[in-house]
């Protein structure tokens, strides 16, 4: 059976929420409650499902120690307050002498009415996704019951991907198959065990929402590690082209 063939120990430890910097249009203000009950405003540096990075004025360092609970609000002019309980991680550096990181207590449970301000910036991959560019293809390849099926990619992450795959493969949330990506612009591939996350259907077919495992015993460390590091490579730029693409129109 497929789970004796693979190990689902994890190649790389799991990432924090991939933080959003705010930018103008966002609008976004931001306000600590202080142990003495004051409101001490801030800025917002960037955030995410999981916590937000926030610089404060000098005067804060005695009630911000490692660990205290603080109550954070955003504001915004599009959206209602959201109020958030959160405790203290991280603390100034010389290289940023006033931020402080801070893990959100609870998970933030946003309304899309309410809270339609925030929803970009709330980032609830834990993983940044890369789409292909408009010039270039992601393909890769799938096994199912022993048969090969080439794909192509709708985006990827160091954790996950979305594959478009043929209609009639049936495939349902929970099956698991070998799945094996081709990293653009080099001669790396990295062989993953998939296990199936969502099916949908759009114009262009089915696309399948998959988890990925790197399976550690397909290539030597030295060359999985390339190919991670390739990939790795790759999202960084996709990425780092998307946001530039986007913010070119905030």
């Amino acid at each position: 059976m497929l789970w004796r063939l693979f190990s689902k120990a994890k190649a790389i430890p799991d990432r924090s929420h991939y933080r959003s910097a705010p930018s103008r249009s966002d609008g976004v203000g931001v306000q600590m409650v202080s142990g003495d009950g004051l409101p001490v405003s801030g800025r917002l540096i960037d955030m995410s499902a999981g916590g937000a990075a926030i610089e404060f004025d000098e005067g804060v360092e005695k009630d911000l120690v490692l660990g205290a609970v603080r109550t954070i609000t955003f504001s915004s002019l599009n959206s209602s307050p959201l109020r958030v309980e959160s405790i203290v991680r991280s603390l100034p550096t010389p290289e940023e002498p006033n931020r402080y990181g801070f893990q959100f207590v609870d998970e933030v449970e946003l309304d899309r009415e309410q809270h339609a301000g925030f929803l970009r910036l709330f980032n609830r991959r834990r993983d940044r996704r890369a789409r292909p560019g408009l010039d270039e293809r992601l393909g890769g390849k799938i096994i199912v019951h022993g048969v090969s099926y080439d794909v192509s990619l709708h985006d990827i992450s160091m954790g996950g991907a979305c594959i478009r795959v043929p209609s009639d493969l049936g495939l349902a949330v929970g099956s698991e198959f070998e799945f094996r990506v081709l990293i653009p612009r080099s001669s790396h591939k990295i062989v993953c065990l998939a296990e199936v996350k969502s099916v949908s259907a759009d114009a262009m077919g089915t696309r399948v929402g998959v988890a990925t495992t790197v399976v550690q015993g397909s290539d030597t460390k030295r060359n999985l590690d390339r190919a991670q590091a390739a990939l790795a490579d790759y999202i960084e730029r996709r990425v780092t082209d998307m946001e530039r693409y986007n913010s070119a129109f905030e």
